[in-house]
Parts: C-alpha cells; structure tokens; sequence
C-alpha cells in the first residue's frame, strides 16, 4: 500500500471515528450525511487500491519475463563459453547442462527446441514413428504386438489362464549421426551470439534426411502387394487390420502422388480431398498422404510404392533426446573458421512388421505423339 492510499485510509478511520461521535449525540442527520461521504471516500479508496495492486502485478510480471530473459540470455552465454573452451564462472558452470559421450556440450532445452522446430518445418517420419526416449547408448524393452486379447474372468474358484499378449524383447543401439559445420571465427568472438540458430537450419536438413533414410530402409522390408489403385482401397479395407487401419497413412513420392491426384470418381471427381486435420496435406479415403521427394524416395522404374499402414505400430524410434556440440579451431586454420560437430543419437527398430503394408503397382504410361 503506498502513500496515498494509506492517507486516504487513515482519513476514513477518522471520519467513521466522527459519525459515532454524531450518533452518540443524536445527531442523525449530520450522521447520516457523513455516512455518504465515508461509501464515496471507501469507493474511492476500494478503486485506487485495485489500480495500484495491479500496477504491482504488472511490475512483477515484467521482473519475471525480464529475470527469465535474462536466465536464457545467461544460458546462451555459458553455453558458449563452455563449447569454445573459454573459463566459465561457477554459477556459468552451473547452467551448462553437462558433456556429451564424446566431449561435447549438450545443447540446452532451448536451443534444442530451436532444432526441433525447424526439424517439424520439413517431412520427418520420425514423427509419425513411436518415439521412445532413452537415457543409456544401447538396452532393450519389452514391446506389445498383435494385441487380440480379451479381459480375463475373475470368476471365484476359476482357474485364471495366463493372458496371451505377444511381447517382442526389441533390442536398441544408438548410432552417432552427425555433421561438420564451420564458423566464421568473427562470429564467435560474439560470446552472446546463439550458435544454433546458425547451424541449426544445415542440421535439420541433414538429420530428418537422415532419420528418414534409416525409416524408410525397414518399410522397404515389408509384405508387397501388387494391383492396381484398388490395391491401395483392399490394402485398407482387407489386408490391415481395422484398428490399424483407422490410424493408417500413406507414404509415397512425387510421382506416387502425381498419379493418385490425376485419379476421378465416376462422376469425374478426384478421389483426392483435402485433409481439415491437416491443412495443406491431401487425403485418400480419409487418409493422409505424406509425400516425400523422389530424391529421397526413388521410384523404381515403371513402378509406383506406397507404403500404407500405422506407422507407429510398425516402428519404434529410440532418442537419446539431446544434441550434442563441440569445435575444432584447428580443422578450420585455413580458412579462418572453427568448425562445430553437432551430434544426435538414434536407432530404428521394427515391432509389428504386419502393421504396414508396401502397394507396389504400375507407373501409367505417358503417351508420345510421333510426328
């Protein structure tokens, strides 16, 4: 409470002090006028307290962002400090998340958020996977496939079957992905500088192309079907099951998309629409169609592939969770830069390999005019 309103308080006590005083005195009537003047002043009082506490709330609204700014900012500058080898203070050692298998600096939360997004502005399959975080470079976890079992009876004096749930004991490695980037040195004399917006955007690219290299080697292992574009309706309809179908996309590329968009109804509609759930992806059958690019997913010649199934079912993808730095000033002498490794840790495994199917059928042939 500030100045003012204590003043404006202390002259309320003051006039409820006189209002019994004119009571004591019978004089109702100057009592009651001072009644109203008490509400008007207690009004007053009730406004300007309201304003001023919110005044307070604001400040210390804006100290927070300011104090949690300033920790990221503080973050950054550790962090920085602690990749290029400089000393850090101890509450700068403190901020730095720790060091990596291999001598890095693990990326902070943050900054590793940073990577993911930009990640997310691409195609990672690794998002349609079952991403399971692990905390140790290699183990193994048990895993439900092929769930068709019902609840058992209880019934008293029953013998109690043991359930039949298939269990695979999937063992993961994770493997070291990473890549070189170099840096211009006059960057880094910028100690606040934030070095993974720089190398961010390079090892996105790179690590969704490599993620997906690693998905897409195990779905090219899957039971093939061949037909035409019924192929793809029986494939859902017959060949999947139900409860994996519902959850089913279809992966394919630019040509596999080229053909599906050319196709019409009877009515010379296309069979293609656009997803609500999804805004700027199509859908087959209510389906959405993940399109890769045929230079990441080659066709083979006068076939088209798509791969249909839940992709989550089929796959369980193991992350360590972090992204690792560190620098080399020598590798770069020549050229006045530092380069940067930047590491991720990762393993693809297959679990229920009847949860995706690949639909192989042939390319349309393009006509040719002879002249």
């Amino acid at each position: 409470m500030n100045k003012e309103l204590r003043e404006m308080l202390e002259m309320i006590n003051n006039k409820k002090a006189e209002a019994r005083e004119l009571v004591n005195s019978n004089k109702l009537e100057e009592a009651k006028a001072m009644k109203n003047e008490i509400q008007e002043l207690q009004n007053k009082f009730n406004l300007m307290k309201d304003l001023f506490e919110e005044d307070v709330e604001g400040v210390k609204d804006m100290v927070e962002i300011n104090d949690k700014r300033a920790s990221k900012d503080d973050e950054v500058l550790a962090f920085n400090k602690a990749v290029l080898g400089k000393p850090l203070t101890e509450s700068q050692a403190a901020l730095v998340e720790g060091i990596g298998e291999d001598g890095g600096y693990l990326v902070p939360v943050e900054q590793k958020t940073q990577i993911e997004e930009l990640k997310r502005q691409l195609i990672p399959l690794k998002d349609f996977c079952n991403v399971i975080p692990v905390g140790t470079m290699s183990g193994s976890m048990p895993l439900e496939v092929e769930a068709n079992d019902e609840l058992i009876a209880f019934d008293e004096m029953t013998e109690i079957n043991q359930s039949t749930i298939k269990f695979g004991q999937v063992k993961y490695e994770l493997g070291d992905y990473g890549d070189i980037i170099p840096i211009s040195n006059t960057l880094l004399q910028d100690e606040k500088a934030n070095l993974t917006s720089f190398v961010g955007k390079r090892f996105a690219k790179k690590a969704v192309r490599t993620e997906n290299k690693k998905i897409l080697a195990e779905l090219s292992k899957v039971k093939k079907i061949t037909g035409n574009e019924l192929a793809l309706q029986k494939a859902l309809n017959v060949v999947l099951d139900p409860a994996i179908a519902a959850n089913a996309i279809i992966i394919t590329n630019q040509d596999g998309y080229d053909y599906l968009d050319s196709l019409k109804d009877a009515n010379g509609r296309p069979l293609l629409s656009d997803s609500l759930a999804h805004p700027g992806s199509k859908e087959y059958k209510g389906k959405r169609i993940v399109v890769l690019s045929n230079q990441h997913l080659a066709s083979i010649e006068g076939k088209l592939n798509f791969y249909v199934g839940d992709i989550a079912e089929f796959i369980s993808f193991f992350d360590r969770g972090v992204y690792e730095m560190a620098v080399s000033k020598e590798a770069g002498f020549t050229k006045n830069a530092t380069m940067m490794r930047v590491i991720e840790r990762f393993d693809v495994k297959p679990v229920d390999t009847k949860a995706v199917v690949n639909v192989e059928m042939p390319a349309p042939v393009v006509a040719t005019s002879n002249k």
